[in-house]
């Protein structure tokens, strides 16, 4: 009887055992599968949204309320102070940010227009830029636009 009992419950132990190393490999067959298609979703997502905001462009016209200078950053960049933000184009209503304190730029000299240098903008100049749909900008006073968020500085 004692035999039979733990051959018995041995029996059990394994059938258990089985069944919880079968259920375990499946779940992680799902979750895997369902990994990957999440990740393409994303990558999806992202694609479109990139090209939503190559679309909806933001153009603005200011004025330059001291000379332009190179920035001590590892990049490089010129530093833009800007007052008097008018809009052009403004899908996402961001004026109301640059309206009252201006707003200030930093840009590479990639981005600004052909023939178009740091040491020819000076106080008083009147420039449009372009932005990205929604920029990256800074809760500052006045907001900061990083340099990636800019797509073109031009001279009028």
């Amino acid at each position: 009887m004692k035999k039979i009992t733990i051959t018995f419950v041995t029996v059990i132990a394994l059938i258990s055992l089985a069944a919880c190393t079968q259920n375990k490999t499946d779940s992680s067959k799902g979750s895997e599968k369902t990994s990957m298609s999440s990740e393409k979703d994303q990558m999806i997502d992202e694609t479109s949204t990139m090209k939503d905001q190559e679309k909806s462009q933001s153009i603005f016209t200011a004025i330059l309320v001291e000379d332009a200078k190179k920035n001590d950053t590892v990049d490089q960049s010129t530093r833009l102070v800007l007052k008097e933000v008018e809009a052009v184009e403004d899908p996402e209503k961001m004026i109301g940010m640059m309206k009252n304190d201006g707003v200030i730029l930093n840009v590479t000299t990639e981005q600004l227009a052909d023939g178009l240098t740091e040491s020819s903008l000076k106080t008083g100049d009147k420039i449009q830029f372009t932005l990205v749909g929604l920029p990256a900008m800074t809760m500052s006073i006045p907001p900061q636009v990083v340099g990636n968020s800019v797509i073109k500085v031009e001279k009028i």
